[in-house]
């Protein structure tokens, strides 16, 4: 894949703020989210913010979009002041949130028009339109006719829909988190191009990126957050990658000189091996070979195409070309019953979405993928469903009294437990974990660890998908690293350092040299 193509600022005179934010700090519990952050945004311009993961950028933008009161601090949008924590007017703030609100039962119209200020006590969706297909075809949504409902879209289709959405309201301010993650090289291209006429017609955008590449074509300034905290603020231009990433992760990257592994598994029996296995637009020609008892990580930036390798083998990419071969038969994972009948299972990243049933009793989410087994004669026993969920509660150290209650009773990390519990209770050949202790505490991440290394040593294979690097380190044996659609390297952890998998999801293939 070849980057987008890069067209610089426009040269504007940037020269007055529209938006001042001024010692913003926030709290979640005990963990210190931001601390004494201030920021300011130039009439005119597009503006990037960068960190790691939990640098403070996303809750940034949700307290300048009203999503989140802050403990302390003002803003000042076009010199007036913000009620923090109150929705603010989408003509004056408008955000692009990374997590889809795209209501799938409505129409793509209805989903454009959702929450506009002009649509009035009484909608008339035929006054609307047009305009709404302006705002598709700026987006590249030609295709897409205003009528046809959301719950058909793809999940690039829904994005750009959330982007058009954000345009239609002619927002003076644009906040845009994580927009082209789930998006193609064209799509990409397409955006940049809409970002370029909103900022040429005098609106100002943030963007949230990890893509490095987006953040050099398409902004006028850059600032970088670390752990909470505004780190600088630069002119694009001049700025260098290697500075930008010292910038958020705090130091120079070391680069070592570790023989990448190959592909294979010599000398031990092979549980996976791939050949070209591949999924349209989203990652190319993945050769790979797993013995049993693996911890594979797959590691790659948002939009990387890394867990969508996850997800193919899970079934749910029935499009992905190429030969699947488990435990030294083919196989065929055109969809999630048929990576199950394969011995395969799987646990999403969106956990209470698709991962666990919230409104229901803990102890039937843990059986709910072995019915069969609890089930004689097809009548659930219900002694046979009570000893199975407390067997996995205890295994997962999960409190088996709570067995009666809803799973949303349960922390986020005890929420998860019983996500991976379940999968693991079709004692699977094959265990596919994407984002495996995403919003899980330190004490429940450590637990979730012992369990996934305890169910290995009876021959399960466990591939996960992650973007916490210290997650990859402590967790995984062999470590495959994915930049832009492609496999970098797979690498042995023993010989790995946290740096060389910045330095292969960050770069790919070309790492610069050290000084």
């Amino acid at each position: 894949m070849t980057a987008p193509v890069a067209i610089r600022p426009n040269g504007n005179t940037m020269t007055d703020s529209i938006l001042i934010a001024q010692h913003l700090s926030k709290r979640y519990g005990g963990v210190e989210a931001l601390r004494d952050v201030s920021f300011e945004l130039r009439r005119g311009e597009i503006h990037g913010l960068c960190g790691e993961n939990g640098a403070g950028k996303s809750t940034v933008v949700k307290i300048l979009g009203g999503v989140v009161k802050p403990d302390t601090g003002t803003i000042v949008v076009d010199n007036e002041p913000l009620a923090l924590g109150e929705r603010v007017d989408p003509r004056l703030i408008s955000i692009v949130h990374q997590e889809l609100s795209i209501v799938p039962h409505l129409s793509v119209l209805d989903n454009v028009m959702l929450g506009a200020p002009e649509v009035g006590a009484v909608y008339i969706r035929r006054r609307f339109e047009r305009i709404v297909r302006e705002h598709l075809d700026a987006v590249g949504l030609q295709h897409i006719h205003p009528a046809q409902l959301a719950s058909t879209l793809s999940l690039a289709e829904k994005q750009l829909v959330e982007i058009a959405r954000g345009v239609a309201r002619g927002a003076r301010v644009l906040l845009l988190d994580e927009p082209t993650a789930t998006l193609s090289e064209a799509e990409i291209t397409q955006v940049f191009h809409v970002l370029y006429k909103l900022r040429d017609a005098g609106a100002s955008l943030v963007i949230i990126s990890h893509r490095l590449d987006e953040i050099f074509a398409l902004t006028d300034r850059v600032t970088v957050f670390r752990s909470g905290q505004h780190i600088w603020t630069r002119e694009t231009a001049g700025l260098t990658s290697d500075e930008l990433v010292h910038a958020m992760i705090g130091r120079d990257l070391v680069r070592s000189d570790h023989a990448a592994s190959t592909h294979s598994v010599s000398g031990k029996p092979t549980r996976l091996r791939t050949r070209s296995l591949a999924a349209p637009g989203r990652f190319s020609a993945v050769d790979l070979a797993v013995a049993p008892g693996d911890i594979v990580a797959i590691a790659g930036q948002l939009g990387s195409g890394a867990d969508a390798f996850v997800e193919a083998l899970a079934g749910l990419h029935p499009e992905y070309g190429g030969y699947i071969e488990l435990d030294g038969s083919a196989v065929a994972l055109r969809s999630i019953d048929m990576a199950h009948a394969a011995g395969i299972a799987y646990v999403p990243d969106d956990r209470a979405g698709k991962g666990v049933f919230l409104d229901a009793p803990i102890g039937v989410n843990l059986t709910s993928h072995v019915l069969s087994t609890i089930s004689p004669r097809g009548w659930l026993s219900a002694m046979a469903e009570r000893q199975l969920a407390v067997s996995l509660a205890t295994q997962f150290q999960i409190d088996p009294s709570r067995m009666p209650h809803d799973v949303s009773t349960l922390s986020g990390g005890n929420q998860q437990k019983v996500a991976i519990a379940k999968a693991a209770a079709t004692r699977p050949r094959l265990l596919l974990l994407n984002e495996p202790t995403r919003g899980v505490d330190i004490g429940a991440r450590a637990e979730i660890y012992a369990r996934l290394r305890t169910m290995t040593q009876t021959g399960m294979t466990v591939i996960f998908y992650s973007t916490d690097l210290e997650e990859i380190m402590e967790v995984a044996q062999r470590i495959v690293t994915v930049y832009r659609g492609n496999v970098v390297r797979v690498r042995e952890r023993s010989n790995t350092t946290g740096d060389d998998i910045l330095q292969d999801i960050l770069h790919g293939s070309h790492v610069p040299e050290a000084a």
